[in-house]
């Protein structure tokens, strides 16, 4: 997990710039940032989010979604899309009987991914906040590109500010696809624990 807390770079440095040029060069990344709505930003309710797999289209991926008010679900988000595919609640189920239903089983979700903050290619994830968002990044050597930005939660008078962490990158083999899941901590009288997904595709 890697927590951000600073201004400093967050930047893991050591992969080929080549790599990392090629992707540039290649000048075609979509994005999309799921973020919890405001009412469950300022609730206390723990939200998790767990990584499952990309589908037969690596533009569509699934996580694990749970909650103690609503319980666990499998969620299925498309890259650069607005919210969810498709929602399958897991009360009285399991997740290999969700993913072999008629609903899931069409995307062909599989666990065909590679963890971690280093992409199969050798570029690397980081993050540097910036204001009030959190800008993710790939490194190489002594090159980096912007993937996007996530908003940092604050509490109503914006005298506190959340901790922001990146817990875990899910790659494409190919690493022109990259699932990021955030976590964001902030105590007080509107606390937060909640996590919420960034994913990119690097054409």
């Amino acid at each position: 997990m890697l927590v951000v807390k600073s201004r400093r770079s967050a930047f893991l440095r050591g992969a080929p710039a080549l790599l990392l040029a090629v992707c540039l060069a290649a000048a075609g990344v979509a994005a999309s940032t799921v973020e919890p709505t405001t009412a469950m930003a300022q609730d206390t309710d723990r939200i998790t989010m767990d990584f499952v797999g990309f589908g037969f289209n690596p533009d569509f991926y699934a996580v694990v979604q749970g909650s103690k008010l609503a319980g666990q679900s499998l969620v299925i988000y498309k890259i650069g899309g607005q919210g969810p595919t498709l929602v399958y609640p897991l009360a009285g189920t399991s997740l290999q009987k969700a993913l072999n239903s008629r609903e899931v089983a069409p995307y062909g979700i599989q666990a065909n991914h590679v963890a971690g903050m280093v992409a199969p290619a050798g570029f690397q994830l980081g993050g540097m906040i910036i204001g009030e968002n959190l800008q993710l990044t790939l490194s190489a050597g002594g090159q980096s590109m912007t993937l996007g930005y996530a908003t940092i939660f604050t509490n109503p008078l914006k005298t506190k500010v959340a901790e922001i962490s990146i817990k875990d990158a899910f790659w494409t083999p190919d690493s022109k696809r990259v699932v990021i899941i955030l976590n964001q901590k902030l105590d007080g009288d509107w606390p937060v624990n909640t996590d919420m997904v960034a994913s990119y595709v690097l054409n």
